[in-house]
């Protein structure tokens, strides 16, 4: 039997630093007795997470659901996407984002990759031009891309945006968070992300109509305040909602994210001052330092077989260099059988995506690092530089 080796550097955040204040919370959800947002009268833990939401994002309308995945059907199903409507969303993205416009019947359709804006804006006009219902681009790893000219791009052509900012809460780009630049955002509270409940979504919005029908469509398409389907704007609608167990746990996370933040940008200085030479090339420099949350240092290797050794030296010492993902979504068998490929939807091939994936590796840097596993995680950068590998 192979045993793993445990991580020394997990791709964990906010989960790591569950404490006694979150196990108050769940403990008083459990002695009330009332797990089901709606269960009672009084304000839910639910509705304290999403005010709490509403306040730190500066947004109108939040609304918390079961998961990323949940939020991004929702937002699609929102602004009415339809059977053979075409989505134009990042290449380089997890699937989930592809697979919720597909459970529309919509077309997703993959843009090419860029470090700036997310989506190569070239590729992207390219497309718009053909006709499209709806642009998402992708933030990651709590780096937030510059998607003012998509924005600028979709407004001119009104077309809905639908932020995926699932990996980034508590990311920012000039003082907005993430996820609040668009028509609707999305955000994922699962387990490896920022802040998380295990599972766990969130979906805002400064449009009320918008929210309204993501209430009404994540509630089994219910109209909640009169507990009926007879209502004109009930729909046929289903079951996404967040529970209280799931709000109370994120309200505690809430409160420490923060100071999460803030180890986290420190250990990033701390590493990326104690490597040689300092500013090293292949670091992917965040367009906006201050409003990284510092989950990670991105290196983009100079080839997919320096990026493959970087992993293995790193693997032996208990460091985790990972690849986000291995390749863009459409490179999985699944969507060439059901012929959502590039060649299928008959554009360009997404080279930058497909390139960058087998490069683009990830140093995580969780707030429980302690200055003895920075100093060793710094060691072994610097023996990579020593061998070439990292430049």
């Amino acid at each position: 039997m192979v045993r793993k080796l445990k991580k020394i550097n997990p791709n964990e955040y906010g989960s790591l630093k569950y404490d006694q204040n979150t196990l108050t919370k769940v403990n008083a959800v459990l002695f009330r007795k009332k797990i089901f947002r709606y269960s009672s009268k009084k304000k839910s833990y639910v509705d304290q997470f999403e005010e709490s939401a509403k306040k730190m994002l500066d947004v109108k309308c939040a609304l918390g659901v079961n998961n990323g995945t949940s939020a991004l059907k929702t937002a699609l199903r929102v602004i009415e996407i339809r059977p053979g409507d075409r989505v134009l969303i990042s290449a380089y993205t997890f699937i989930a984002t592809a697979a919720s416009v597909i459970s529309f019947g919509g077309i997703p359709v993959p843009i090419d990759f860029d470090f700036i804006t997310g989506m190569d804006l070239t590729d992207l006009q390219r497309e718009v031009k053909k006709g499209c219902s709806a642009i998402i681009p992708v933030h990651l790893q709590g780096y937030t891309f510059d998607i003012s000219p998509i924005m600028t791009l979709a407004k001119n052509k009104r077309i809905p945006v639908i932020e995926d900012a699932c990996q980034a809460f508590g990311s920012r780009y000039k003082g907005v968070y993430a996820g609040c630049f668009a028509d609707i955002g999305t955000f994922s509270f699962q387990q490896y992300k920022q802040i998380s409940c295990g599972e766990g979504g969130l979906i805002v919005t400064n449009n009320e109509q918008y929210y309204k029908k993501a209430k009404i469509y994540s509630d089994h398409g219910m109209v909640r305040e009169l507990m009926s389907w007879d209502s004109d704007d009930a729909i046929i609608g289903d079951n996404y909602r967040i529970n209280n167990l799931q709000a109370a746990i994120l309200i505690s996370q809430t409160s420490k994210l923060n100071k999460m933040v803030s180890i986290q940008k420190r250990n990033k200085k701390y590493i990326l001052n104690h490597i040689t030479p300092t500013k090293t090339s292949c670091v992917v420099k965040s367009l906006d330092e201050q409003g990284e949350t510092g989950m990670n240092i991105l290196f983009l290797a100079k080839s997919k077989e320096i990026a493959d050794a970087i992993i293995s030296h790193a693997k032996i010492k208990k460091i985790e260099f990972r690849r986000l993902w291995d390749r863009p979504y459409y490179k999985y068998r699944v969507f060439e059988r059901i012929k959502l490929t590039p060649y299928h939807l008959k554009k360009p091939i997404c080279y930058k995506a497909e390139d960058i994936a087998q490069k683009l590796l990830a140093l995580s840097l969780s707030p429980i690092l302690k200055k003895d596993t920075l100093i060793k995680i710094a060691q072994e950068i610097r023996k990579l530089q020593e061998e070439k590998l990292i430049s």
